[in-house]
Parts: structure tokens; sequence; C-alpha cells
């Protein structure tokens, strides 16, 4: 199952290996940063359990910090480029090849900032792998203990 950390840890990672080793840092602005560096942090997180499966989703989110803030425009555009081919349609983490949706550069203030949409589904991990997901849901009195699920049998209408 893939984890929000790893999607963070692997953008940390790609930035560090194709960026020559620029630091790539996590912490508020508010605390310092040194320049040139990146800082990536995940937006718009979202975790939706169904019966047999998780639907996960994020806005990753990319700053970079141009060594010089005041004459930065050749520096940014080369930036700017090198992460669009490095983000570009596939997002890999953990063996799974993630849709990279509505990537999107904007710079404010001097500073260039990077993001992209994931969505993807998780299957969800049972206990006992050896049973099917029907079987375990047709003849498991444990399942619907661990998953409270209301049958229709169960529901009633009420003002009757």
């Amino acid at each position: 199952m893939i984890t929000f950390e790893n999607i963070r840890t692997t953008v940390t990672r790609n930035l560090k290996t194709n960026f020559n080793g620029l630091k790539v840092s996590s912490k508020s602005v508010n605390k310092g940063f040194t320049r040139p560096s990146f800082k990536v942090e995940l937006d718009n997180v979202k975790r939706e359990g169904y019966l047999t499966q998780v639907e996960k989703s994020c806005t990753v989110r990319i700053f970079y910090f141009p060594a010089d803030e005041n004459d930065s425009t050749i520096e940014l555009l080369d930036v700017q480029e090198k992460i669009g081919d490095l983000f570009d349609l596939k997002f890999s983490v953990e063996g799974r090849h993630l849709d990279i949706v509505e990537p999107y550069f904007d710079e404010i203030d001097g500073v260039l900032q990077f993001e992209f949409d994931l969505l993807f589904f998780d299957g969800r991990e049972y206990e006992n792998e050896d049973i099917g997901i029907e079987d375990e849901i047709k003849n498991g009195k444990d399942f619907y203990e661990k998953y409270p699920i209301e049958l229709m049998g169960e529901l009633v209408e009420e003002g009757d």
C-alpha cells in the first residue's frame, strides 16, 4: 500500500538525484532556508475507504528558491524545464506508476512553484489472503465484525 510519506520521500529523492544534491526541505519557510533549495509539501490530502479498496489523492507542491532572488529569470526557466521533464506523465513510487494530473507552474515573488495532482486506488490488505474477498464477505462473520456494514435486510424505513 502506498503511503503519503512514500510519495513525499520519492519526490525528495528524485529532486536530490536530478539536481546535484541540492537541499530539499519540508520544514516551514518561516524557520529559514538556504539558496538554492527546494521545499516539498503535500496538500489536499484525501483518503476514502471502500469495501475492497482505498481511494487516495493529493496535490504535490514543489517550491524552488533560486540562488539569487533578484536576478533569477534564466535559472528559474532552466529549473522549470528540468522539473517538467522529471515529473512529466507518470510518477513512479513503490513499484507503481501513477498518472500525473494537471501539472502547473507559477512564479510568485521570485520563487518557482510546481504542483501536480495524484489520484490512485490501493487494494485493502486482509489478514487471510488465502480466502478471496468474495468468500470472506459471504461466509465471514469476522469480516462483518471488523467492517460493520448494514445489509439491506437490516435497513429499516423510518416513519412507518
